[in-house]
């Protein structure tokens, strides 16, 4: 028996429909809700589950960590359009059978089924790209200084020179020689660039920010 958790019904029926083209004989009861999940999977045995991450106002993650807590005998294919390295981390941490993203081809879905049924593991190609790409961009949000992590987040604000030179209480050259440093370190080009990178690590770069006012103020205290 296998399991297909989406809140939109449209994507349950393109999921169902692979599946049957893969096993044509295959049971498969579509649910919308966790809640409708949950109540099907506590008197059947189902062997897959295919779960959706975001379902509106309820999380995918809530079914997993319930399948987990429960040590029930389920795979889980987590297929969703959620490609946060987050989410990605949480659904390692609960240690998933297989994570594709929704846009990604239908061979990966089907080798995704196949490397289950092998007792493999699974994760797109498409997520796995992206991941690498935000760890280099966390790197190098890493490089960088306190003082230059407040300029990347004041840009990223749309903040003058002039404003973050008022802002920070150092000179506008001061400024200058700052986000020529923070555009190198950052392999780009413009002020321009420098907000829409900003802006896509925003999560990241607020972590890392708190952490080093944190790690600031300690030393202050030691």
């Amino acid at each position: 028996m296998i399991l297909v958790l989406d809140d939109h019904p449209l994507s349950r029926q393109g999921i169902s429909s692979l599946i049957l083209s893969f096993k044509e004989n295959e049971n498969i009861f579509e649910a919308g809700t966790v809640r409708e999940a949950m109540a099907f999977m506590k008197n059947h045995l189902v062997d897959l589950a295919f779960i959706d991450i975001n379902l509106g106002s309820e999380s995918g993650f809530n079914l997993i960590r319930w399948i987990k807590n429960d040590n029930l005998d389920t795979k889980i294919f987590v297929i969703t359009s959620s490609s946060r390295q987050c989410d990605f981390t949480y659904a390692q941490e609960l240690d998933v059978d297989a994570y594709v993203l929704k846009d990604a081809f239908i061979d990966e879905i089907t080798y995704g089924l196949k490397s289950i049924e092998r007792g493999g593991k699974f994760y797109s190609s498409a997520i796995m790209e992206k991941l690498n790409k935000e760890t280099n961009d966390e790197k190098a949000i890493h490089s960088l200084t306190q003082r230059e992590l407040d300029i990347l987040s004041l840009i990223s604000q749309g903040a003058t020179n002039a404003t973050i030179s008022n802002t920070l209480f150092i000179s506008q050259g001061t400024v200058k020689k700052h986000i020529t440093n923070i555009l190198s370190k950052l392999n780009i080009d413009s002020r321009v660039e420098a907000v829409i990178f900003a802006n896509k690590n925003s999560y990241v770069l607020k972590n890392v920010i708190e952490k080093s006012y944190k790690k600031n103020l300690r030393k202050e205290y030691i």
